[in-house]
């Protein structure tokens, strides 16, 4: 009987610890949004914090910030951004 308990408490555990490991933070955090008030769109980090204010998620999820760069710069030609 204590050989079963010690084995389901190990189990247990062994579940609990890879579950807090095997869930990394967001690998792709950042985005392009557009602040509503001005029109004006930036790279946001979603990784470190979320906008504060009335804004529209314009790009899906980027690796990098690179990637989130030039996906701005795309919507800077297609006129969805006003600088």
């Amino acid at each position: 009987m204590y050989c079963k308990l010690m084995l389901a408490a190990a189990t247990a555990a062994a579940v609990a610890a890879t579950s807090f490991a095997a869930a990394p933070a967001d690998a792709s955090p950042y985005r392009v949004i557009r602040w509503e008030g001005t029109r004006v769109c930036q790279v946001w980090d979603y990784g470190v914090s979320t906008p504060w204010g009335p804004h529209k998620v314009l790009s899906k999820k980027k690796r990098t910030a690179a990637g989130a760069t030039r996906s701005l710069h795309r919507q800077v030609r297609r006129h969805h951004c006003g600088w």
